[in-house]
C-alpha cells in the first residue's frame, strides 16, 4: 500500500496541503480511461477552484 503525503504530514493542513491531497486521491482512484478521458477532454484544476470548496471537498473525504 502506497503511503501518501497526508499520512506523513503534521499538524493541520494548508489550503494548498488540501488541494494536493484532493488530487492526490483522486488519481490514486483513476482508471486508464479516465486519464484518456482528462488529456482529451481537459478538467479544471484545483488551483482554480475557491478555497471554502477545497476546505469543504477536503473535510468530506478525510474530516474526522
Amino acid at each position: 500500500m502506497r503511503t501518501t503525503e497526508r499520512q506523513c504530514r503534521e499538524g493541520e493542513p494548508t489550503i494548498n496541503d488540501m488541494r494536493y491531497d484532493l488530487a492526490e486521491a483522486e488519481a490514486m482512484n483513476m482508471n486508464v480511461g479516465q486519464i484518456i478521458e482528462i488529456l482529451l477532454d481537459g478538467v479544471q484544476g484545483l488551483n482554480e477552484i475557491p478555497d471554502i470548496e477545497i476546505k469543504d471537498e477536503w473535510n468530506q473525504l478525510f474530516g474526522e
